[in-house]
């Protein structure tokens, strides 16, 4: 038991040192896309909300949510993407 116990604690720590010395490109890569899809998600928001703001009736406020939800659909889809671009560059 406490041998397993042993070789499970050096592979983990193993497999953390090999990610923790992983391509430091890519994680720059990685963190600036990050950061922009959060940036164009506060945009996004924050043109929604103007939207509800100006909106008068109920029409507008369905239009607003439908070109809300349209925006952030196409978001989500070109942050899947990238991610898979990511994932197959390990």
């Amino acid at each position: 038991m406490n041998q397993k116990l042993i070789k499970l604690t050096a592979i983990t720590c193993l497999l953390g040192a090999s990610t923790l010395f992983a391509n430091p490109a890519n994680f720059a890569k990685k963190k600036e896309f990050m950061l922009n899809h959060l940036d164009k998600k506060i945009e996004l928001i924050n043109s929604f909300k103007s939207c509800i703001k100006d909106a008068s009736k109920n029409k507008e406020l369905k239009s607003c949510r439908q070109s809300y939800k349209a925006s952030m659909k196409e978001l989500r889809a070109e942050a899947k993407a990238k991610r898979a671009e990511f994932k197959s560059h390990k």
